[in-house]
């Protein structure tokens, strides 16, 4: 297994040769030879090393990796102080990496549209081109400061943000690059909205109430409105003409998009509250729900086929193979056709995953840099 890295602004590049040292007084480790993962568990479970790389994250002053993010051909890896690690998911390569917003200012979950990376600090649109690695666009939103959840989302038309307010926002984007609003809409009972969607024929939210609501996507006009029995807190997920929408109610909610209504026979039970958005794949819909696990639920059935008591998070699918990492540093394998168990790789050093819905790759990571990528068979 080779392991590298490339070195640069804030790595310390001697003569071609990498040096394994500690800089104390920045706190940025170097280079590290110790594998996220032991080469031999990886060679008896038939999964491979990719590549490893050593992000210089500023350990000495508290700095650590809070989220990693595959989007599109893009590893990217943001730290708790928003300085953000862009690499080729593909070989590790460096793309960019940039102090993306101040300290501590709370993101929501990024976009990737039309070959832009799109943040949303507080009240702060941040727009990226990965490919020069350079900031198209800063535009302070104001009073459409984001709330919780996803809370971003545009079609080839509109920008729509979920505020603070209790508002969704509609902006259209201007010949001089900036966005200026056009509209905004409520909730029928005005609460908290946690989440937003957009196509370029609906807009769908959800809020606090329980109400998973589509509109029009140029105007304030409601379309349909489903009742949830409890808060909606984890971002909606939109997939193949289905809303999916886990509540505080425990319940998991599939939502035709074009009418409304309810497409399972009743919500899937998942005996605890959910605050995680569910992560829709080929067949299974992957839902966290909290103490009680990872389940893989059936897109068709809507009911259980399989339960990782501890997972947290699925890694990526393989045929009918599921990579599911669960605490406290597991890697768990199950059958989606039979709901067994194949088999568990010890990932002790893991701290993060990523959801990799797009090919056969895995991609972990430790609070302290450390960033691997594997393929699974």
């Amino acid at each position: 297994m080779t392991i590298f890295g490339v070195w640069k602004s804030r790595r310390l590049l001697l003569a071609g040769t990498f040096v394994l040292f500690w800089m104390t007084a920045a706190g940025v480790r170097a280079e590290s030879a110790e594998p996220l993962i032991s080469p031999r568990l990886l060679s008896e479970t038939g999964l491979k090393s990719n590549w490893q790389i050593q992000l210089p994250v500023k350990t000495g002053v508290s700095e650590k990796v809070e989220r990693v993010f595959v989007l599109d051909s893009y590893l990217v890896v943001l730290t708790n102080r928003n300085y953000l690690f862009c690499r080729n998911r593909q070989d590790g390569t460096e793309r960019f990496q940039m102090q993306v917003a101040e300290e501590r200012l709370p993101m929501v979950e990024p976009l990737f549209l039309d070959n832009r990376l799109y943040f949303l600090f507080g009240s702060r649109l941040v727009v990226l081109d990965p490919a020069g690695g350079t900031v198209v666009r800063k535009q302070d939103l104001g009073e459409a400061a984001a709330s919780r959840g996803v809370c971003l989302a545009k079609n080839d038309r509109f920008m729509y943000v979920a505020g603070v307010d209790r508002r969704v926002h509609a902006y259209q984007l201007q010949k001089d690059g900036d966005y200026v609003k056009l509209f905004s809409a409520t909730a029928e009972d005005d609460s908290i909205i946690t989440s937003v969607l957009a196509t370029n024929e609906q807009v769908f939210f959800a809020a606090v109430g329980g109400a998973v609501t589509a509109m029009k996507t140029d105007e304030p006009v409601k379309l349909w409105q489903y009742n949830c029995s409890g808060a909606i807190t984890a971002a909606l997920v939109l997939d193949s003409g289905a809303i999916y929408a886990g509540g505080e109610d425990t319940k998991l909610y599939k939502i035709n998009a074009a009418t409304g209504r309810l497409m399972w026979s009743m919500p899937f039970f998942a005996g605890e509250k959910i605050r995680q958005p569910p992560i829709v794949g080929q067949r299974l819909v992957y839902l966290n729900a909290g103490r009680n696990g990872l389940y893989g639920v059936s897109k068709d059935s809507g009911r259980e086929v399989w339960n990782v008591p501890d997972g947290q998070l699925l890694l990526c699918e393989s045929q009918e193979r599921a990579y599911v990492f669960a605490q406290p540093g597991l890697i768990v394998v199950m059958n989606n056709t039979t709901g067994r168990p194949l088999f568990s790789l010890n990932a002790a050093a893991v701290r993060l995953g990523a959801v990799n819905l797009k090919d056969n790759q895995i991609y972990l990571a430790d609070e302290q840099g450390r960033v691997a990528c594997l393929s699974v068979p």
